[in-house]
C-alpha cells in the first residue's frame, strides 16, 4: 500500500491527537496553506483505504488513525517483502 506524502503528515497529525480530529482541526495542524477540502478528500481515501477510522460528530466526522505508526510500517514492509517474493515491483 502506497502512501502519498499529504496522505503520510495527515497519518502524522492524527497520531499526535489519540482522540481523534475534524478535517478542520487536521488541516490547522498540517498548516493553513492547504485547502479544506483538499484535506476531507485526503481524509476520505485514509478511511476507504482502512487506515482512519470516523465517527460522526454532529454534522462532521472525526477522525482517528485505525493503526498505531509501528503497525502502519510492518503492515507496508510485509507487502512490499511479498510483492518482492512475488515478483512484484522492486523484485
Amino acid at each position: 500500500m502506497d502512501l502519498g506524502p499529504l496522505e503520510e503528515r495527515v497519518l502524522e497529525t492524527l497520531w499526535r491527537s489519540p482522540h481523534g480530529l475534524s478535517v478542520r482541526e487536521v488541516r490547522s495542524g498540517l498548516g493553513e496553506g492547504l485547502a479544506y477540502t483538499t484535506v476531507m478528500t485526503t481524509l476520505d481515501r485514509l478511511y476507504k483505504k482502512g487506515l482512519v477510522h470516523r465517527k460522526r460528530d454532529g454534522r462532521a466526522f472525526v477522525y482517528i488513525a485505525a493503526l498505531e505508526r509501528h503497525e502502519l510500517e510492518a503492515t507496508m514492509t510485509t507487502g512490499l517483502v511479498n510483492g518482492m517474493l512475488a515478483g512484484g515491483p522492486g523484485a
